[in-house]
């Protein structure tokens, strides 16, 4: 509420404008959450008519794959064998990978995120009749040998598409029987398994991950006489599938990630398609058929792209250009890294990129969430938009007031408001209104306000700092243009949004808050004889403004001034606390408690050091106050939850609920000394013994389990604990009492290695700060991973991490056995790095 008790109604994310994922002109940006006209374009189909035997040879053909390197693999008809090419130059002949024995062809080729190369084969007999299909993996890692011996095959079907799966393995795509499969897994390496005794135990199957190709489940719906053309697979691991029905039309379907099919949209002026690739993880591109016009080849000039997340019923083309240079009847080459290429020669590509001019929408129209003011007499007061307003481009927000959640049907039902470059009437009834010349028929005008918003101290939601006329806050006072009484009156306000551009731009909201109901400064501070007289149907009609009207807008104007100069004040106590405060309030609020913050912080953590400032220093020189403060000094933001009907607040994310950094007590390594003597663990009110839960061995970071040569070295010095003569046994009690007070007063912090230099300094400083002057404080950087046999005293001197990949080595900066391998590169021309690389021709 402002400060005159005015609520507010927002509608800034995409639930608040319903339909939009439907629209063809305006859709919601997730990404810088706004609304704002869609980069699409319509167009006519393709010239000409389409080449049918072109395009038949075109969807069969297999496509080539390319290597991070540029190298090319790809098959020759001509000699029924695959070549590969391209560490040498384009000038240089290619080099065979694999010839297959007489009678079988290559159907397909993907080479995948696992280095592998996948052959989709077909074999057949003399007479030309089809007899088998399979898939052969080669490694082109050489993990294991080329041996095209290795065919995975799935009865039924015959695989003739394949796309990369991110995970690994491929999708394969039989276009006869519209069956889609996944192949995945991978044989062990050479050499593996080695020869065992058997006695020996081993896991059976012995390659848990053995290649298998099995068919996935559902399948797309396909339509009667639909037949699959090409597959492929987004960098985040969804498979879309390209269709035709007929020889002019092309369908897309796509699988979401939980394994549904969505349903097919029909790719809107573009004709027939034979194939398709991914720009991005929402963005597809098409390579429409070859097209004749009057018995000449079409030239094509660009590839159509489509974003598949929009839910309308048909996809239409985005505006941006991805231009088609020099391209050879092909498909797109097959790869893993983005983006795609198309050939336009043997062994050359060209990268699909778009221009980067965009082609918005011209106009469109959105409708938000209808908002309920709770009360029939509810009075409409002002509106603020948080805005973009190009020039040239233009926003008009008409509105609507009723007492039941219908809209108003009629264009006199709907108010306009206009902002930036807009025409006069956009849906008012403008037979009626274009005969008033005079300018109270006008709609009002909204205006731009230097704030970023006008709730107070509050940096707005646009997220870039204002522009004068441009960019920022806008506001205008809800009114009924051309009525005797502009007020607008009743429960449910619905909310039309017109935008208007020129096609290059587009106007984008972020936000838009309407306040009600309306304080009138009229009716609150001036005597009666001043207020509205007209109500009803007379207030309603056509006309003039009263002069009660006009002295009420009039003085809307004083009030759009003072209501946020009052609503500053009111809100002033935002400025002393530390979640809302400017930046550089911040160390003056740290003042009042005495807080000095260290040079290195930035603001973030300076403001989670003065929201916990009283549970620092509540908690100072325990260990919870010194985990409380290493967590904020290594980023720990705090977040609220709620336990037992209370909410708490509490740092999280920082070094020590991310398990970086481990506080150890030592007086807690008594344990390891009783467990060796045999004590009785189980008393658990020995305060030497911090009690036992199962196994005082077996609770990870309070038991300390030495080497065998350790453990007889320690054994050694307390030989005599069980002896019955008294003097031994007492001075092996002073040894023990020793051992405790060795073990008192003190403190270790173990840090990752993964923790930087500057951090660790960090730590330090903080750890004097923070603990007691009794206690001694060391700080240990663990340096080593979890390794059994070698470094195992979990959560002591080693620390758990997630699975590190395998990356590969590199001189002076590899360590050898610590995540970096020395390993073949998985290029497709085995002759890269081999000789020297001649420049492309």
């Amino acid at each position: 509420m402002d400060a005159n008790l005015q609520r507010f109604w927002l509608l800034a994310d995409a639930d608040d404008w319903p339909g939009l994922s439907e629209n063809e002109a305006v859709e919601y940006d997730a990404e810088c959450q706004r609304v704002r006209l869609r980069d699409r374009r319509s167009g006519p189909r393709a010239a000409g008519q389409v080449d049918a035997a072109r395009a038949d040879q075109l969807e069969k053909m297999p496509a080539t794959a390319r290597d991070a390197f540029g190298a090319y693999a790809f098959w020759d008809d001509g000699r029924k064998e695959l070549l590969a090419q391209g560490a040498l130059g384009s000038a240089a002949d290619p080099v065979s990978l694999y010839k297959p024995a007489p009678g079988i062809v290559l159907a397909d080729l993907a080479l995948g995120f696992d280095d592998v190369l996948y052959l989709a084969l077909h074999e057949f007999d003399a007479a030309g009749q089809f007899v088998r299909a399979f898939v052969a993996p080669l490694d082109r890692r050489g993990r294991w040998s080329l041996r095209p011996e290795l065919e995975i095959a799935l009865p039924g079907f015959a695989g003739n598409r394949l796309a990369a799966e991110p995970t690994g393995g491929v999708w394969v795509l039989d276009c006869e029987h519209r069956k889609i499969a996944r192949l995945h897994g991978a044989p062990l390496p050479d050499g593996q398994p080695p020869d065992f005794a058997p006695t020996t135990f081993r896991p059976k199957p012995e390659n848990p991950d053995s290649p298998a190709l099995r068919l996935i489940e559902p399948q797309p719906g396909w339509e009667a006489g639909e037949i699959p053309v090409a597959i492929a697979c987004s960098p985040e691991g969804r498979p879309a599938v390209l269709t035709r029905r007929n020889v002019a039309g092309a369908w897309l379907y796509i699988r979401e990630k939980a394994g549904r099919w969505q349903p097919s949209k029909e790719l809107e002026g573009v004709g027939r398609c034979c194939s398709l690739t991914w720009v991005s993880n929402s963005r597809i591109v098409v390579r429409p058929a070859p097209a004749t016009l009057a018995g000449a080849a079409v030239p094509q000039r660009e590839f159509p792209a489509f974003d598949v997340d929009d839910h309308t019923p048909a996809l239409e083309p985005v505006g941006a250009i991805y231009p088609l240079i020099e391209a050879v009847d092909a498909p797109f080459a097959q790869g893993v890294t983005l983006p795609p290429h198309y050939l336009t020669g043997p062994a050359r590509s060209r990268p699909v990129v778009p221009f980067s001019a965009a082609r918005y929408a011209k106009s469109g129209t959105a409708l938000g969430r209808v908002l309920d003011g709770l009360n029939d007499n509810t009075e409409w007061h002002r509106v603020y938009l948080e805005a973009v307003i190009p020039p040239h481009c233009g926003l008009v927000v008409s509105l609507c007031a009723t007492n039941d959640p219908a809209p108003g049907e009629a264009p006199r039902d709907w108010h306009e408001h206009h902002f930036g470059d807009t025409p006069r009437w956009v849906e008012a009834e403008r037979e009626e209104f274009e005969q008033q010349p005079e300018a109270w028929f006008s709609p009002p005008r909204g205006v731009w306000l230097k704030d970023r918003s006008e709730l107070p101290h509050h940096a707005g939601l646009l997220g870039r700092a204002p522009e004068r006329n441009t960019a920022g806050l806008f506001t205008v006072l809800v009114q009924r243009p051309g009525r005797r009484v502009r007020t607008l009156k009743g429960r449910y306000l619905h909310v039309k949004l017109f935008l208007r551009g020129p096609g290059h731009a587009t106007p984008e909201l972020a936000a838009f808050r309407v306040y009600g109901s309306r304080f009138s400064y009229r009716d609150h501070y001036l005597p009666e004889l001043y207020r509205e007289e007209l109500f009803g149907a007379d207030a309603d009609a056509r006309g003039r403004a009263t002069r009660a009207d006009f002295l009420e807008r009039y003085l809307d104007l004083f009030e759009s001034v003072l209501t946020p100069l009052e609503d500053r004040v009111a809100a002033a106590h935002l400025l002393m606390d530390p979640r809302s405060a400017p930046d550089e309030a911040i160390d003056w609020l740290g003042s009042w408690m005495g807080v000095v913050f260290e040079h290195s912080f930035p603001v973030s953590r300076r403001r989670a050091w003065v929201a916990a400032a009283h549970r620092l220093y509540r908690t100072r020189g325990t260990l919870a106050g010194l985990q409380l403060a290493l967590e904020i000094a290594t980023g720990g933001k705090p977040v609220r939850e709620f336990h037992n009907g209370r909410e708490r607040e509490f740092p999280q994310g920082g070094g020590v609920t991310r398990g970086q950094i481990l506080v150890v007590e030592e007086f807690r390594l008594r344990r390891t000394f009783a467990t060796i003597l045999g004590a009785n663990l189980s008393v658990s009110e020995d305060p030497l013994l911090p009690g036992l839960l199962f196994s005082s061995n077996s609770y990870v970071g309070d038991t300390l389990i030495l080497g065998d040569e350790e453990r007889k070295e320690f054994l050694a010095l307390f030989r005599h604990a069980f002896s019955s003569d008294p003097t031994e046994r007492q001075a092996e009690q002073a040894a023990v009492f020793e051992f405790y007070n060795r073990l008192a007063h003190r403190v270790t912090i173990l840090v990752q290695d993964t923790v930087d230099r500057a951090d660790l300094g960090l730590i330090r400083r903080i750890a004097e700060q923070e603990a007691p002057a009794h206690l001694l404080v060391t700080v240990v950087q663990a340096s080593r991973k979890l390794m059994v046999g070698l470094s195992s005293l979990v959560e002591i001197d080693t620390y758990l991490t997630p699975a590190i990949p395998q990356g590969l080595a590199q001189l002076d900066r590899s360590h050898l056995g610590e995540g970096d391998f020395i390993r073949r590169l998985p290029t497709l021309d085995p002759r890269f790095g081999r000789a020297t690389v001649a420049p492309n021709v």
